[in-house]
């Protein structure tokens, strides 16, 4: 009740740690461990697939703020939703 817009800010926090935390830095990884040249066909695919996913990422952080935005406007303190 204290903040009612708790799922927006969630979703921000989930976008914002989404890519970093389960693409690039696997990925990453991933090169540095195969020992993957750089440039190479299998490099280049996987470095633009963490590009793919980082871009998602930022559409739906844009969309968390653009929820909370939202939940701002139209909060209104101590009063119930009937």
């Amino acid at each position: 009740m204290l903040f009612p817009f708790f799922n927006d800010f969630v979703g921000l926090l989930g976008a914002a740690s989404f890519w970093p935390l389960t693409v690039y830095f696997p990925i990453q990884m991933y090169i540095a461990q195969a020992k993957i040249p750089k440039n190479s066909f299998t490099w280049i695919w996987l470095n633009i697939l963490s590009f793919v996913c980082l871009i998602i990422s930022l559409l739906a952080a844009a969309g968390s703020v653009q929820g909370l935005i939202k939940s701002l406007r139209e909060f209104k303190p101590f009063q119930s939703r009937s």
